[in-house]
């Protein structure tokens, strides 16, 4: 039987999901609480309805309201480091009605009943640098290790506020290092305000990082000094990214970029089509670079390197993803193989000084000199599994490159636990599920790639077993993942405006903060989990403090 045409970008398209929480009052990403409006403060004994939800909950019998007298409280040996918490946390109680005017922010070692402490310090047998504690007794106490977790204790605390006040003691933690959107802009241009909307409803979730994927087969979307002709017309400017970027941080979000090489270069190399990769036939690839030549690997390098010393964020993502044919797109003289790109195949020999090197092990030496580029930089540099195949070959791919598992086309090919057995940390970018794809017939979707099957069915442990839904694998709990992310691939990007995008994502967002949190889930349902928990949550405030 044939095999599906599956890709990356729109795979087992059937339709439209619209997932609109019930009842939910939003402007892009909504702007307070799931009704509009806040909630009085009544004492909360029960485990407080927040998102993601709580590790652990010990019920109190002490609950502390919220009253003019309130004041925020910074241990002056952590004032540093939280008073931007601190001035967040301030302007939301008032944007929720809990107070009419900002309370105090104060350095001091003494406190009064009705007080907000916010402290850096241990969160008992938790060992966990995004840990944090509230413990309600005088006052309420925000303690963690670091501003981060102060910072998710504070939009707890935000949450039960809507609802009540806290009674007891909250320890809570996640399982997993990244929790990450990946959003598409080198298709799709996305204005700097809507990005800092994403980012600031990301952070009410604690998801804890951006990935822009700014270089795309329909352009190119940040300002370039070193090739500007490659930039598109609508654009980022590097001062909007250096807002974006300082925003985030308010918001203790990471922001990543991503270039993806050397397939899906379609735009870039319009303007240099002497780098494209012209196979034995004449066949023109467009969208795929001729790494073989030193002035496409040079233009690719300036690029990254311009690129990495823009972000801040800790990974730069390399692509490396449909550049060798899928199975179902056969070994045709129209796809890149040894024998269709003869130059590709001489290249390997050339650089490993093995005469039974492959084309396929050129791209790893490829990849790898990008890697070593992107690790001079300070980064950590990450790729996506479609062609790494690990003990396959005379080369291999840096295990120190973390390796993004977004595909398994059939049971042949490697499964996360191979990547990690190999050295690598892998991200869960799972298609089946974790992919927001904006095509021409509106948001696609599939069995499980859509809300409910994010919500009822998918862990961060659940990879691809084998494409187009037909398959999960579920690596050994005595694996490590390091992490996961949403992807919105932007294929058609003039299909919806962003509005219509961040409307559709809000349910996405909210499943995977909870998912990828790693807490005991609330409800068993989706439908449950809209009802019970999202719309009592609501959105993130807007708060003039973030412009």
């Amino acid at each position: 039987m044939e095999q599906p045409r599956i890709s990356r970008r729109g795979f087992v398209v059937a339709g439209l999901s619209l997932p609109i929480l019930a009842g939910l009052q939003t402007n892009a990403f909504g702007d307070a609480a799931a009704d509009g409006s806040a909630r009085p403060a009544t004492s909360v004994a029960a485990p407080p309805t927040v998102l993601p939800a709580v590790q652990r909950f010990d019920a109190g019998t002490v609950a502390k309201e919220i009253v003019p007298a309130t004041r925020i409280v910074l241990h002056p040996d952590s004032a540093a480091s939280l008073r931007s918490a601190a001035e967040v946390l301030a302007e939301e109680l008032v944007a929720e009605g809990h107070l009419s005017r900002a309370p105090q922010v104060v350095l001091s070692r003494d406190t009064k009943p009705h007080d907000i402490v916010l402290k850096l310090g241990a969160v008992d047998q938790v060992d966990n640098p995004e840990a944090y504690s509230i413990v309600t007794d005088q006052t309420v106490t925000v303690t963690a290790p670091t501003a981060a977790g102060v910072f998710w204790g504070t939009r707890t605390l935000v949450q039960v506020l809507r609802s009540g006040m806290p009674v007891g003691r909250i320890v809570d933690w996640p399982t997993l290092s990244e929790r990450s959107l990946m959003l598409d802009i080198g298709r799709k241009y996305f204005t700097p305000d809507w990005i800092k909307a994403l980012i600031r409803e990301m952070s009410f979730l604690k998801l804890n990082t951006l990935q822009l994927h700014i270089s795309e087969g329909l352009g190119f979307r940040v300002a370039c000094e070193t090739h500007p002709e490659i930039v598109s017309e609508e654009h980022l400017t590097k001062t909007e990214v250096r807002e974006i970027l300082a925003f985030a941080k308010k918001c203790h979000v990471r922001v990543n970029a991503d270039v993806d090489t050397p397939g899906h270069m379609d735009h870039i190399l319009s303007f240099h089509p002497e780098c494209q990769l012209v196979l034995a036939n004449g066949t023109r690839q467009h969208g795929a670079l001729d790494f073989s030549k030193p002035d496409a690997r040079r233009l690719v390098h300036e690029i990254v390197g311009e690129m990495c010393d823009l972000f801040d964020g800790p990974v730069f993502h390399l692509g490396g993803d449909e550049f060798f044919p899928a199975p179902w797109q056969g070994t045709g003289p129209d796809v890149i193989s040894d024998s269709t790109a003869p130059q590709l195949l001489q290249y390997a020999r050339d650089m490993t000084g093995n005469p039974s090197a492959t084309a396929h092990d050129g791209y790893e030496f490829y990849m790898n000199e990008l890697a070593d580029l992107v690790r001079s930089k300070g980064k950590t540099a990450r790729m996506f599994n479609d062609d790494v195949y690990p003990g396959e070959g005379v080369n291999r791919v840096d295990p120190q490159t973390q390796v993004d598992v977004w595909i398994r086309w059939n049971p042949t090919k490697p499964n996360a636990g191979q990547y990690v057995a190999a050295g690598h940390e892998v991200i869960n970018s799972n298609g089946d599920y974790l992919y927001f794809i904006l095509t021409s017939n509106g948001l696609g979707t599939g069995p499980y790639k859509n809300p409910k099957g994010i919500y009822e069915r998918w862990t961060p442990r659940t990879f691809m077993g084998a494409a187009g839904s037909a398959g999960d694998y579920h690596l050994p709990e005595y694996q490590p993942v390091f992490g996961a992310h949403l992807s919105v691939w932007c294929d058609s990007p003039q299909s919806m405006g962003q509005d219509e995008v961040a409307r559709l994502l809000q349910e996405w967002l909210q499943v995977f903060s909870q998912q990828t949190w790693g807490s005991p889930k609330p409800v068993a349902t989706l439908d449950e989990f809209r009802v019970k928990v999202a719309e009592r949550v609501g959105t993130a405030p807007v708060i003039h403090i973030w412009d």
